[in-house]
């Protein structure tokens, strides 16, 4: 199979997106979709309510053609299309991609502290302000993360420009280890987020991390 390419074009309001070589016979819904681009909602944020996306091209009747594929994202931006591209490049994939926020404002996100989070978020509404936050994105084992870092740091470093810093595998803690006492390094990535530059998002890893899932899949279907 030929590699997979993608591309973006604004057009006036809206976001023009194409994916090349994506093969025929592949189920595909709007709710699919949908549910996906859901996942950016949260306590104090909202996409625009205005957004509507019409497929011109390459999903017929809920499955993939073998067309080049193509939507007009009106409203969209360069984040939610990503979002679009990830859902139908999961397809290809045998194993799932797991991402997940791991710390809210300096609180560790879980559970047991549930009920902090939700406070902190809300004094962030309150007072529209904005948290730093992090992620965290496992990989299916068979990933080569030598070649999976350079590409997948590109284009997160690109699309989302509140990326502080991206960790891979044991992070910095490796740096206290000697080369005798390293266990087997996770497949694991830690993403850092500065607080949202215009207070739009309350905690970015809460919404973001749909849109990095998309950017790690986009990444592992071209290292195939």
């Amino acid at each position: 199979m030929d590699k997979i390419k993608y591309g973006f074009k604004m057009l006036g309001d809206s976001l023009e997106i194409e994916m090349e070589n994506f093969p025929s016979g592949i189920s595909i819904t709007a709710l699919e979709f949908g549910k996906a681009l859901a996942k950016r909602k949260m306590e104090g944020y909202s996409p625009d309510p205005e957004e509507e996306i019409d497929v011109i091209s390459g999903i017929k009747n809920e499955e993939t053609t073998g067309e080049t594929i193509k939507f007009i994202y009106k409203k969209g931006d360069y984040t939610s299309g990503l979002i679009l591209l990830g859902v139908l490049a999961e397809k290809l994939l045998k194993e799932k991609i797991i991402v997940q926020p791991y710390e809210i404002g300096g609180i560790y996100y879980g559970d047991k502290n549930e009920a902090y989070i939700r406070v902190a978020i809300q004094k962030m509404v309150m007072t529209k302000d904005a948290l730093g936050s992090s992620l965290e994105i496992f990989l299916p084992e068979s990933v080569n993360m030598n070649s999976f870092k350079p590409v997948f740091s590109e284009m997160a470093f690109k699309y989302i420009p509140e990326i502080e810093a991206i960790q891979f595998g044991l992070g910095i803690s490796v740096t206290k280890k000697a080369n005798s006492n390293i266990p087997l390094s996770p497949k694991r990535v830690e993403v850092s987020l500065a607080p949202s530059r215009d207070n739009k998002i309350p905690a970015l890893a809460c919404v973001y991390d749909i849109v990095l899932k998309s950017i790690a899949v986009l990444t592992i279907i071209n290292l195939i």
